[in-house]
């Protein structure tokens, strides 16, 4: 499924991370951590970065990739306002 949204778009829906599908299993990348390599990217699309994104193990291109928050992570601890 093609996802036209930019990053700016994204992060602004609470997205904060691309993750990534390739030999490793799933990656998480911030894209905070992206922007510091890649100066315009709150003007690229998911598609456009998707495209960039190579693996560090085989070099190869994710097979899939889409936004993802923090909450969505597995294991992230929500915390509490309040505990009885």
């Amino acid at each position: 499924m093609a996802d036209s949204r930019t990053v700016a778009q994204l992060e602004a829906e609470n997205y904060h991370h691309i993750c990534c599908e390739c030999c490793k299993g799933y990656v998480w990348v911030p894209f905070r951590m992206i922007r510091s390599r890649i100066p315009n990217l709150d003007s690229m699309t998911l598609d456009e970065l998707g495209a960039r994104m190579r693996c560090d193990r085989c070099g190869g291109r994710p097979e899939r990739y889409y936004a993802e928050r923090q909450s969505d992570a597995p294991g992230y601890a929500k915390t509490f306002t309040r505990l009885d």
